[in-house]
């Protein structure tokens, strides 16, 4: 077994030295290090020594780096589930009758609200609508790109390029990709095909529509929290 030294000198080694944030390949190359560690040092060579035999078989730290970004994709696809599910959980009980449908009538009514009939023009949909929202969730979504990629780029200055935090990594690719579906489903519906549908249709798109954004914004909190532990003993 390695010392408690040698254990926490492992750790630097992973997460400072190699710049490694995937903790559960961390967890396994810990483990395969260890094991590599002591086959060495039982033939006489010196931790340190042993150490640097280790990385360079690993492929040093680049190695290690394309690595974890290959472990990223396995990574991605569980974070991807835990969204899925933190979905799912939103339309079963207690959640689907203490927040989801509460919050889905409110959405409805103002959604009624907003788009009336105008007994001078008719039925108008005004576009400071959309674009004022939209211009709200890009705001959002860079503020939210900083406050992920900022800790990250403060440190290229000091260590040079290398993988994005795992986290960050997920939540700036997902996000984008998530910002991009509803920035264009609401685009052609609100200025695309809302306009050429009857009244009572217009609201109750909208509210679906917004519906979804809320479940978009509520589930990619949850994400957060999950991922960085905001409330780690809630």
């Amino acid at each position: 077994m390695l010392t408690p030294a040698q254990q926490s000198t492992l750790g630097y080694h992973l997460r400072e030295t190699n710049l490694l944030t995937n903790e559960e390949l961390i967890l396994e190359l810990t483990d395969h290090y260890t094991t590599a560690l002591l086959d060495r040092m039982a033939q006489g060579m010196t931790f340190e020594t042993a150490l640097t035999d280790t990385q360079q078989a690993f492929g040093g730290r680049n190695g290690l780096q394309k690595m974890e970004r290959q472990y990223n994709r396995v990574t991605f696809r569980q974070y991807d589930e835990r969204w899925r599910q933190a979905l799912v959980m939103q339309f079963q009980k207690p959640l689907l009758w203490r927040q989801t449908l509460p919050i889905y009538a409110v959405i409805l009514l103002l959604s009624f609200v907003i788009y009336s009939p105008n007994p001078a023009n008719g039925l108008e949909l005004d576009d400071d609508f959309y674009y004022g929202f939209a211009s709200g969730t890009l705001l959002g979504f860079i503020i939210l790109l900083m406050s992920l990629m900022w800790p990250y780029l403060k440190t290229v200055f000091r260590h040079g390029f290398y993988n994005v935090p795992t986290e960050a990594l997920y939540l700036v690719t997902r996000h984008s990709v998530l910002l991009l579906i509803m920035y264009g489903a609401g685009g052609m519906g609100f200025l695309g095909i809302f306009p050429f549908l009857p009244y009572p249709v217009q609201p109750m798109l909208i509210s679906l529509y917004l519906g979804f954004v809320g479940l978009y914004t509520r589930t990619g909190n949850i994400m957060y929290e999950s991922l960085y532990d905001v409330y780690p003993n809630r």
